[in-house]
């Protein structure tokens, strides 16, 4: 489980590109952990909700719009894998 897989899907997303399965669970995963521990935002969530989606089996069909939209969601949740990496030193 890991946001930086989250962080890998989104931008596979914001390519155009179809996330690799095993990620895009261990990414919704990781992204719906920080939810229950209270510190996310609405982008975070936003982002849980299409990862959690396509793990599930769902697809998003994304238009240029959208695309935009998860490399906006990309970089927020990069802000966490940011944030724990240097919690770890």
């Amino acid at each position: 489980m890991s946001l930086e897989d989250a962080v890998l899907c989104l931008e596979a997303q914001a390519k155009g590109e179809i996330p690799d399965h095993r990620l895009v669970v261990s990414g919704a995963l990781a992204l719906d952990t920080l939810i229950l521990l209270g510190i996310a935002s609405r982008d975070i969530q936003d982002a849980a909700a299409g990862l959690r989606i396509v793990a599930e089996g769902g697809t998003l069909a994304l238009d240029d719009s959208g695309r935009a939209r998860a490399s906006i969601l990309a970089a927020d949740v990069r802000r966490f894998v940011n944030f724990d990496e240097s919690k770890e030193t």
